[in-house]
């Protein structure tokens, strides 16, 4: 397959859906992915990021006619090259708790994928007013992730090999750890003078070793989406594709990596996340209880249940600084609320983000990486002098 470049230099707009392809072209790409005599119906546009452009359509074929989603890339970078990958792979797979694919196109990167339907995500629980219901949802999320991880523990071969297959022009890295934290270093060398700190070369060195931490070869890992935010979380009945009730969305990031990584989103909580509320502890414990016991099969005998406490820690530390790399910009402006006016109030500024997550992180390397810990401790405190004291709240569920 040899992909589309990007899509900026596109025929014509669709009126209808203000489309930045040709909506012909899109309708024939993603009925020549499923097959042979299918028809393919655009309905509606569906919210997306900028990377992409997401449509309900209808799909006829010999099966009858029955509802799907349409994921067209529209940048040249990684992100669909990923997501492409990852949900090959797992079809390949029959694995369950992620959405599922119908069919790849090769005029254009459209991925055919399974209408959901209208169900509810573990975002709508979370900023809902049921705890129980929240809680329910979080846990049955957990166990998704764990199993999704679990069944893929041996797929690092097997996804690179989908990687080459969908980026002819060089496959990206299976996992971004180190490179990770080696940008979010140099970012923050340049940001947080501004806040009359710096970023010494011991804490880069605790932050080299956590990261090889988390690389080593023998560690537990398994392919994950990369973006598991709860609003990528639909909750669906549970069935024999979804055992957990819960379908994953959005694998643009997908990596094979430690499994850490993606457990750390419930400790911070939702490092990458847009709803990043506070969770209380005792939800926090049950729904890592249920990943643990959901992602043990990939957790090899050497690896102790001391030595995944540990990697928790390293994954929370890790997350915390490349978070802090991003967030840290509009913090130190005028820190402004969400662009769509639809999540004002529902979306956590990054004056209260940042100094919490830095604090979670301080308690996390405390032991194991004190100079990391000193220093997560010294940023929090500048930022809470110059911010002034703003705690994160709770997620309203658990107001």
């Amino acid at each position: 397959m040899t992909r589309a470049p990007a899509l900026d230099e596109a025929a014509s707009v669709s009126a209808d859906l203000d489309l930045p392809v040709d909506a012909d072209r899109l309708t024939a790409a993603a009925a020549a992915a499923v097959g042979e005599h299918a028809d393919v119906a655009l309905r509606e546009r569906l919210r997306s990021s900028p990377r992409t452009v997401v449509v309900r359509a209808d799909l006829t074929d010999a099966g009858g006619t029955r509802p799907v989603v349409l994921k067209l890339s529209v940048d040249a970078g990684e992100t669909g090259a990923r997501e492409e990958a990852a949900l090959r792979l797992l079809a390949s797979r029959g694995a369950t708790g992620v959405v599922g694919l119908l069919g790849v196109g090769e005029d254009l990167p459209v991925l055919v994928l399974q209408d959901l339907g209208e169900h509810p995500t573990l975002a709508d629980h979370l900023l809902g007013r049921d705890a129980d219901a929240a809680t329910s949802a979080l846990t049955a999320w957990a166990s998704a992730v764990g199993r999704l991880q679990a069944a893929t523990r041996d797929d690092a071969d097997a996804f690179a090999a989908a990687l080459e297959r969908a980026s002819p022009l060089g496959p990206p890295a299976l996992d971004t750890t180190a490179e990770d934290l080696r940008t979010a270093v140099s970012a923050l060398g340049e940001q947080l003078p501004a806040l009359g700190v710096d970023v010494p070369g011991a804490v880069a060195e605790e932050l080299r070793g956590l990261g090889d931490q988390l690389g080593r070869s023998e560690a537990p890992r398994g392919l994950v989406t990369g973006d598991t935010c709860p609003d990528n979380a639909v909750l669906v009945p549970p069935g024999p594709g979804a055992p957990d009730g819960v379908r994953l969305l959005d694998l643009e990031g997908a990596q094979h990596r430690h499994v850490a990584w993606e457990a750390a989103y419930l400790l911070l909580p939702w490092p990458s996340c847009w709803c990043s509320w506070r969770l209380p502890p005792d939800a926090t414990a049950t729904a890592l209880a249920a990943w643990r016991d959901a992602v043990a099969p990939t957790v090899p005998a050497s690896c102790s249940p001391a030595d995944l406490d540990a990697d928790l820690d390293a994954a929370v530390v890790a997350w915390t600084v490349v978070t802090a790399s991003w967030f840290l910009p509009a913090a130190l402006g005028d820190d402004p609320g969400p662009s769509d006016p639809r999540l004002d109030g529902l979306v956590p500024r990054r004056r209260a983000l940042l100094p919490h997550r830095l604090g979670v992180a301080a308690r996390a390397a405390d032991g194991r990486w004190p100079v990391l810990a000193s220093w997560c401790e010294q940023v929090r405190e500048v930022a809470v002098r110059a911010w002034g004291e703003r705690p994160l709240e709770l997620a309203p569920a658990y107001r």
